[in-house]
């Protein structure tokens, strides 16, 4: 396989490109960023073709779906035997290429390899470790996967509806669909929106569900209460109910935009943003610490990288042990 004479249709008929354009398989992701930055120029087509990919959630059922692809990819084949210009039906392939998208989620269920089956149901499961993971829905939705989590996609979704299992935490980009409401289970809570942004967190360690909306409107249910969240505001779960109010917008901005920041940070104070950033579980050892008074800005950085440089500034000793982080000095 040639990949120096792949053009972006060519991208987007490659199944390995697919996975990785969908951020669905690691080593798929792994190999093309590697691959990109190694040939620079031939990124044009790469985001043509990842376009084209991400432009899902087309209302046709399985055989239109295949119908289109087939089209498409007949087209491609038939002009290549003849030598005719490519030009002459990339108009095609980009009007098409909606229906391509839309096969790919046929693709993903056939090829992922970490699909689980139960006599009931199959899931696509995504797990994000030690990094965060975005995954790109069949609908078109958007789902950040934070650290030490796990979501579940059943193979029915997007087609008579859109729901989702997580355990851990997520920031979710929901495309609006008045037909098919988007619903998340997390632990005891289920959250319901139509196109909204909002967040979900829901560690085990921490024994509660927390929603926050960021925009639109979303209605959150547990146990025997349910409440409607506008902007700005959050809810937690609790024994028998939900307790409602406010979180800092700001911080979830960076958040989303992967910007952790310390300002005159104390020891608690450290300890309480490495357990929300990374989804980890601190413990501080019992004993009298000296001042501390941290400052540092990191994006998109790993748990180990910060934890490397606050040990280097501050001398405290901080060990990891699957999701706990252990702080002496």
């Amino acid at each position: 396989m040639n990949l120096q004479a792949f053009m972006a249709e060519d991208f987007m008929l490659n199944e390995s490109f697919v996975r990785y354009c969908l951020q669905s398989n690691d080593e798929d992701v792994a190999f093309w960023n590697d691959w990109i930055a190694r040939n620079p120029h031939k990124r044009p087509e790469t985001e043509k073709a990842r376009e084209w990919v991400l432009r899902l959630g087309v209302r046709l059922n399985a055989s239109e779906k295949q119908e289109e692809f087939s089209k498409l990819r007949a087209m491609i084949e038939t002009d290549r035997v003849q030598g005719k210009r490519r030009k002459s039906y990339l108009p095609y392939v980009a009007a098409a290429a909606m229906f391509a998208g839309a096969v790919v989620g046929a693709w993903l269920w056939k090829k992922q390899p970490r699909t689980e089956h139960s006599a009931a149901m199959a899931y696509t499961t995504y797990h994000a470790d030690s990094a965060r993971k975005q995954v790109i829905l069949a609908d078109g939705s958007t789902v950040i996967l934070n650290c030490n989590s796990t979501l579940k996609v059943p193979a029915s979704f997007n087609q008579q509806e859109r729901h989702l299992i997580l355990q851990g935490e997520a920031l979710y980009d929901v495309q609006k669909d008045d037909k098919r409401p988007f619903t998340v289970t997390a632990g005891q809570a289920t959250v319901q929106v139509l196109g909204t942004v909002f967040k979900v967190r829901a560690y085990l360690f921490e024994n509660n569900v927390q929603v926050s909306l960021l925009s639109g409107k979303v209605n959150v249910a547990a146990d025997n209460a349910a409440t409607a969240l506008l902007p700005g505001q959050m809810v937690k779960t609790s024994r028998g109910g939900l307790i409602a109010g406010t979180f800092d917008a700001a911080r979830e901005s960076d958040w989303r935009s992967g910007r952790l920041l310390f300002k005159d940070a104390s020891l608690q104070e450290i300890a309480n943003l490495l357990e929300y950033w990374y989804g980890v579980k601190v413990h501080v050892a019992p004993r009298n610490y000296q001042a501390i008074h941290f400052n540092g800005q990191f994006m998109n950085k790993s748990l180990s990288e910060v934890i490397a440089s606050i040990t280097y500034i501050t001398n405290l000793k901080i060990n990891i042990s699957g999701n706990e982080l252990f702080i002496n000095q």
